[in-house]
């Protein structure tokens, strides 16, 4: 009984020493667990939702570390991602509910390198193109929905369109489903039109689809409500090496402002809980819409090196 009792008493002391830091999140049936929470995210973190482990990891002193995977609710894998020092490094999988691949490339210490291919839910090509250091190089091709038919091609040794055809992709009210819980939700999709001298490969409409495609809704945030903005900062070089600085914002956004929305309902309110989302899961979700950014396609050069984008995260939000 005495030795139970000091090996229990050294667990202690050693979990106090060390700043473990767990959360129970009852309204999701969660938990989140960090080795230490202070003063910066340090060791194993793992996030488990009904005794399935949904998201798992390493951080070191505050940054992401090696390999970093998520799965959904049902148990699959549907992100695995690496990181060098909070650096995305290595190969980047992503996949639909379906198990289909969503998402294949390469990362070298921040830098997308190879081939990158965007696919559909049906296994189709949707784009595909190369980088080379983050310079995106050689013909990169947006297909239609079906993966079917190119409806943009641009030549980025030429500097100029091939075809460019772009055409809507998501509609206001369509139903979209949630890799993170296999649900669906609601997509509010205001009829707001972007330009600019530079611009994201096949426009603004194009990028706000990829956005929508490559934004997650964690578990932990499925019928809640949530209403965050970011404000991104694009540095666009002439070879159209795209670099960002991505931060929340609270301040006045400024009039002809360009922005993404994700904006969704997952289910009427009578089934939404207002929740207080703690430090630790809001610094994981910034890290989250940072890693959608990264995984956009390329940018097009033209004229303009500095692009301010404001983005609008919405989970049933002002959505009423």
């Amino acid at each position: 009984m005495k030795r139970r009792f000091w090996g229990f008493l050294t667990a202690l002391v050693a979990n106090i020493a060390s700043g473990q830091h767990t959360e129970n999140l009852d309204y999701c049936n969660c938990q989140l667990k960090i080795e230490q929470n202070s003063p910066l995210l340090n060791g194993q973190f793992e996030q488990t939702c009904n005794g399935i482990t949904t998201e798992k990891g390493l951080f070191v002193n505050g940054l992401k570390s090696g390999d970093w995977d998520t799965y959904n609710s049902k148990g699959k894998l549907i992100r695995k991602l690496n990181y060098d020092n909070g650096l995305l490094h290595g190969t980047v999988e992503l996949f639909y509910a379906n198990s289909k691949p969503k998402v294949v490339g390469q990362f070298d210490k921040g830098n997308k390198i190879g081939k990158w291919t965007y696919y559909t839910d049906k296994g189709k090509i949707l784009v595909e193109g190369s980088f080379d250091s983050n310079k995106p190089i050689d013909i990169w091709t947006i297909n239609d929905t079906k993966g079917k038919t190119p409806v943009v091609q641009y030549d980025y040794n030429a500097n100029k369109y091939l075809i460019n055809r772009p055409t809507p992709i998501h509609k206001d009210g369509d139903l979209i489903q949630n890799e993170n819980t296999e649900e669906w939700y609601v997509l509010i999709s205001p009829d707001v039109k972007y330009a600019s001298k530079s611009e994201p490969l096949g426009g603004y409409a194009f990028a706000n689809y990829m956005f929508i495609e490559l934004a997650e809704v964690p578990i932990n945030y499925w019928d809640t409500y949530l209403y965050k903005r970011y404000k991104v900062s694009y540095k666009i070089a002439t070879d159209n090496n795209a670099t960002f600085a991505c931060k929340s914002f609270s301040g006045e956004i400024p009039d002809n402002n360009l922005e993404l929305t994700f904006l969704i309902m997952t289910n009427p309110p009578s089934k939404l809980k207002k929740i207080e989302h703690s430090d630790l899961q809001i610094v994981l979700l910034d890290s989250k819409i940072k890693e959608a950014l990264s995984l956009l396609p390329p940018w097009i050069f033209k004229e303009q090196s500095d692009i301010d984008l404001y983005i609008h995260y919405v989970i049933n939000q002002n959505l009423q």
